[in-house]
């Protein structure tokens, strides 16, 4: 499925490899080797941070899929979904297995292959998963697919020990519902940043993106 989508866009010329820089439908991307972002992970766990990770990672996420339905011209919360997820692993982010999906609430789904635990190397298990780094795109993405802010669980994580990652995308409601909102509030010190993601998700666009990237460094510095 991503080779064809990959092979799709190259003929249609919507992903250009051009004058030293990569396009997708107007989009300028990096391929960055997820060395990069398995070190950046390694700080945020050393410094007992990962929270600040996951909000920047959240408004990555959020303001990726906020390009992409303009430039795609995405409908539905199908479409949104779909193409986010196969863009997640054209990025090179694992194989993703969506085990159930609803509009509005929640998706669940899992992750194989995560590159960014096997350049780690960790020595030892982890006791609560890492991949905030992963959770915090998928939230901040989720948010177009149900309408509402959402924050993201990771339910196994391969630093466990698991087979695969496994992660739940819900709103505030659908993780209340599920006994899991507590474990959002804690992990991601949502009293710290909940407020500034429900400003960018009301208030966001194109011009003002930079105003929102300053609001973010400003509340995790």
């Amino acid at each position: 499925m991503v080779m064809g989508l990959l092979t799709k866009l190259l003929l249609t010329k919507k992903l250009k490899f051009e004058n030293g820089l990569i396009s997708l439908e107007g989009m300028k991307l990096n391929l960055l080797p997820s060395i990069f972002t398995s070190e950046i992970m390694g700080y945020h766990i050393r410094e007992n941070s990962l929270w600040k990770l996951y909000m920047m990672s959240w408004l990555w996420g959020f303001a990726i899929v906020h390009k992409s339905i303009k430039e795609f011209n995405l409908k539905t919360p199908e479409e949104i979904y779909r193409v986010g997820m196969d863009l997640g692993e054209a990025l090179g982010i694992g194989i993703y297995k969506t085990h159930d999906y609803y509009p509005g609430r929640y998706t669940h789904f899992s992750i194989k292959n995560n590159p960014f635990l096997e350049n780690m190397k960790l020595t030892e298990k982890t006791k609560e998963p890492i991949d905030y780094f992963v959770s915090g795109a998928m939230a901040g993405g989720g948010c177009f697919v149900h309408d509402a802010v959402c924050q993201n669980i990771e339910i196994k994580c391969m630093a466990m020990g698991h087979d695969v990652c496994e992660f739940l995308t819900g709103t505030e409601k659908e993780l209340k519902d599920r006994g899991l909102w507590d474990i959002a509030k804690e992990r991601y010190k949502l009293n710290k940043i909940y407020a500034l993601q429900d400003d960018i998700f009301k208030n966001y666009n194109e011009k003002n993106g930079n105003d929102f990237v300053k609001k973010v460094i400003d509340i995790i510095s």
